[in-house]
Protein backbone atom coordinates (compact mmCIF):
# COMPACT_ATOMS: atom_id res chain seq x y z
CA UNK A 1 0.00 0.00 0.00
CA UNK A 2 1.44 3.64 -1.32
CA UNK A 3 1.01 6.73 1.10
CA UNK A 4 2.02 10.05 0.04
CA UNK A 5 1.84 13.14 2.10
CA UNK A 6 3.51 16.24 3.49
CA UNK A 7 3.13 16.33 7.12
CA UNK A 8 4.33 18.11 10.12
CA UNK A 9 4.11 16.31 13.32
CA UNK A 10 3.58 18.32 16.75
CA UNK A 11 5.64 17.23 19.42
CA UNK A 12 3.66 16.16 22.83
CA UNK A 13 6.02 14.29 25.43
CA UNK A 14 4.56 13.34 28.56
CA UNK A 15 6.58 11.23 30.46
CA UNK A 16 9.82 9.29 30.81
CA UNK A 17 10.29 5.67 32.10
CA UNK A 18 13.22 3.37 32.79
CA UNK A 19 13.62 0.36 29.86
CA UNK A 20 16.79 -1.77 30.72
CA UNK A 21 18.16 0.90 33.05
CA UNK A 22 17.87 3.68 30.26
CA UNK A 23 15.44 6.55 30.59
CA UNK A 24 13.22 7.08 27.56
CA UNK A 25 10.78 9.89 27.14
CA UNK A 26 7.56 8.27 25.92
CA UNK A 27 4.99 10.59 23.80
CA UNK A 28 1.74 11.38 25.71
CA UNK A 29 -0.24 9.35 23.59
CA UNK A 30 1.66 6.18 22.89
CA UNK A 31 0.92 6.11 27.26
CA UNK A 32 -2.71 5.35 26.51
CA UNK A 33 -4.30 1.73 25.79
CA UNK A 34 -6.78 2.71 23.17
CA UNK A 35 -8.20 0.20 20.22
CA UNK A 36 -5.92 -2.40 20.80
CA UNK A 37 -2.95 0.41 20.69
CA UNK A 38 -0.01 -0.91 23.42
CA UNK A 39 1.92 1.35 25.96
CA UNK A 40 5.83 2.40 24.37
CA UNK A 41 6.89 -0.23 26.72
CA UNK A 42 5.24 -2.67 25.67
CA UNK A 43 5.01 -1.89 21.56
CA UNK A 44 6.64 -4.59 19.05
CA UNK A 45 7.17 -4.47 15.39
CA UNK A 46 3.56 -4.78 13.59
CA UNK A 47 1.38 -3.66 10.74
CA UNK A 48 -0.48 -0.56 10.49
CA UNK A 49 -3.88 -0.82 11.49
CA UNK A 50 -6.32 0.53 8.79
CA UNK A 51 -7.22 4.33 8.87
CA UNK A 52 -3.83 5.55 10.68
CA UNK A 53 -2.59 7.26 7.92
CA UNK A 54 -1.13 10.91 8.61
CA UNK A 55 -2.35 10.34 12.16
CA UNK A 56 0.61 8.31 13.03
CA UNK A 57 3.57 9.64 15.26
CA UNK A 58 7.15 9.27 14.42
CA UNK A 59 9.62 8.93 16.82
CA UNK A 60 13.53 8.41 17.03
CA UNK A 61 15.74 6.37 18.50
CA UNK A 62 15.49 7.89 21.91
CA UNK A 63 11.50 7.58 22.34
CA UNK A 64 11.30 11.10 21.27
CA UNK A 65 8.82 12.52 19.43
CA UNK A 66 9.83 14.47 16.18
CA UNK A 67 9.11 16.19 13.19
CA UNK A 68 10.13 13.99 10.54
CA UNK A 69 10.52 17.20 8.04
CA UNK A 70 12.69 18.73 10.30
CA UNK A 71 14.79 16.18 12.11
CA UNK A 72 18.49 15.45 11.32
CA UNK A 73 18.22 17.64 8.37
CA UNK A 74 21.62 17.86 7.26
CA UNK A 75 21.23 21.01 3.81
CA UNK A 76 24.33 21.43 1.81
CA UNK A 77 22.94 23.83 -0.43
CA UNK A 78 24.43 27.25 -1.56
CA UNK A 79 23.00 31.09 0.39
CA UNK A 80 19.24 30.98 -1.33
CA UNK A 81 18.93 33.19 -4.34
CA UNK A 82 14.90 32.41 -4.91
CA UNK A 83 12.11 31.78 -2.82
CA UNK A 84 9.38 29.46 -2.95
CA UNK A 85 9.49 26.84 -5.41
CA UNK A 86 8.35 23.46 -4.98
CA UNK A 87 10.12 20.40 -6.13
CA UNK A 88 9.03 16.76 -6.80
CA UNK A 89 9.88 14.76 -3.85
CA UNK A 90 10.44 10.80 -5.13
CA UNK A 91 10.13 8.23 -2.59
CA UNK A 92 10.24 4.83 -3.57
CA UNK A 93 8.68 2.03 -1.19
CA UNK A 94 10.70 0.35 1.71
CA UNK A 95 11.92 -2.72 0.15
CA UNK A 96 13.91 -5.89 1.54
CA UNK A 97 17.09 -6.25 -0.41
CA UNK A 98 19.35 -9.44 1.08
CA UNK A 99 19.72 -8.71 4.20
CA UNK A 100 18.46 -5.33 4.52
CA UNK A 101 15.50 -3.10 4.18
CA UNK A 102 16.25 -0.23 2.46
CA UNK A 103 14.75 3.04 0.85
CA UNK A 104 15.88 5.72 -1.87
CA UNK A 105 15.14 9.16 -2.29
CA UNK A 106 15.09 11.04 -5.65
CA UNK A 107 13.61 14.44 -6.88
CA UNK A 108 13.06 16.22 -10.18
CA UNK A 109 12.24 20.39 -10.44
CA UNK A 110 9.23 20.99 -10.16
CA UNK A 111 8.75 24.89 -10.30
CA UNK A 112 12.34 25.22 -9.47
CA UNK A 113 15.49 26.04 -11.03
CA UNK A 114 18.15 24.89 -9.69
CA UNK A 115 19.99 22.11 -10.94
CA UNK A 116 21.33 20.02 -7.87
CA UNK A 117 19.32 19.36 -4.70
CA UNK A 118 20.40 17.47 -1.19
CA UNK A 119 18.14 14.57 -0.36
CA UNK A 120 17.90 12.32 2.88
CA UNK A 121 15.45 9.57 3.63
CA UNK A 122 15.04 7.49 6.54
CA UNK A 123 13.06 4.53 7.11
CA UNK A 124 10.83 4.47 10.26
CA UNK A 125 9.14 1.15 11.30
CA UNK A 126 5.99 0.51 12.78
CA UNK A 127 5.53 -0.28 16.44
CA UNK A 128 2.20 -1.69 18.13
CA UNK A 129 1.87 1.82 20.32
CA UNK A 130 1.09 3.50 16.95
CA UNK A 131 4.60 4.80 16.77
CA UNK A 132 6.72 4.78 13.74
CA UNK A 133 10.21 4.42 15.09
CA UNK A 134 13.38 5.66 13.08
CA UNK A 135 15.77 2.53 12.29
CA UNK A 136 18.11 4.29 9.24
CA UNK A 137 19.02 7.14 7.82
CA UNK A 138 20.98 8.32 4.31
CA UNK A 139 23.92 10.74 4.25
CA UNK A 140 22.13 13.82 2.59
CA UNK A 141 23.17 13.89 -0.77
CA UNK A 142 23.62 15.97 -3.68
CA UNK A 143 22.04 14.87 -6.64
CA UNK A 144 21.00 15.97 -9.70
CA UNK A 145 16.96 15.83 -10.89
CA UNK A 146 15.99 12.14 -11.21
CA UNK A 147 15.14 13.01 -15.13
CA UNK A 148 18.82 13.56 -15.87
CA UNK A 149 20.56 10.63 -13.46
CA UNK A 150 19.31 7.83 -11.50
CA UNK A 151 21.65 8.79 -8.37
CA UNK A 152 19.64 8.71 -5.19
CA UNK A 153 19.88 8.44 -0.98
CA UNK A 154 19.62 5.32 0.30
CA UNK A 155 18.82 4.31 3.48
CA UNK A 156 19.40 0.56 4.65
CA UNK A 157 18.92 -1.11 8.04
CA UNK A 158 20.17 -5.08 8.21
CA UNK A 159 16.83 -7.23 9.14
CA UNK A 160 17.27 -9.27 12.19
CA UNK A 161 14.38 -11.67 10.66
CA UNK A 162 12.37 -12.08 7.84
CA UNK A 163 9.67 -14.37 9.05
CA UNK A 164 6.90 -11.51 9.56
CA UNK A 165 5.05 -8.87 7.21
CA UNK A 166 6.29 -5.18 9.21
CA UNK A 167 4.59 -1.60 7.90
CA UNK A 168 7.79 0.70 7.08
CA UNK A 169 8.02 4.19 5.58
CA UNK A 170 10.71 5.39 3.75
CA UNK A 171 10.31 9.42 4.64
CA UNK A 172 12.41 11.82 2.27
CA UNK A 173 13.00 15.50 2.39
CA UNK A 174 14.69 17.63 -0.99
CA UNK A 175 16.61 20.87 -0.31
CA UNK A 176 17.18 22.42 -3.33
CA UNK A 177 20.73 24.29 -3.50
CA UNK A 178 20.21 27.83 -4.20
CA UNK A 179 16.79 28.51 -3.77
CA UNK A 180 14.10 28.47 -0.60
CA UNK A 181 11.98 25.82 -1.15
CA UNK A 182 8.64 24.32 0.13
CA UNK A 183 8.62 22.71 3.41
CA UNK A 184 7.23 19.23 4.73
CA UNK A 185 8.67 15.69 3.28
CA UNK A 186 6.57 13.02 1.57
CA UNK A 187 6.42 9.34 1.86
CA UNK A 188 6.03 5.93 0.79
CA UNK A 189 4.57 3.06 2.94
CA UNK A 190 4.89 -0.53 2.44
CA UNK A 191 4.97 -3.88 4.08
CA UNK A 192 7.93 -6.05 4.20
CA UNK A 193 8.77 -9.42 5.28
CA UNK A 194 11.33 -7.77 7.41
CA UNK A 195 11.69 -7.06 11.70
CA UNK A 196 14.19 -4.69 13.31
CA UNK A 197 13.89 -5.36 17.24
CA UNK A 198 17.16 -2.87 17.64
CA UNK A 199 17.29 0.92 17.85
CA UNK A 200 18.75 3.38 15.29
CA UNK A 201 22.47 2.49 14.48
Amino acid sequence: MKRYAKRTVRVAVAAVVAVGGVSLTVPAAAQARVDGVVSYADAVPGLEPPGLGDQARYVDEHGREIDPAANGKRDGGNTPSAIGCTPVTLPDDPHWSSPDVSGHGQWNKGDCTGNTAHVYNCLYEYYTDGTYRRKACSDSTQLKPKSESNNRSTARRTCDSTGQSISWRNQVDVDVDGQVDSSGTEYHQANVYCVVTGPDQ
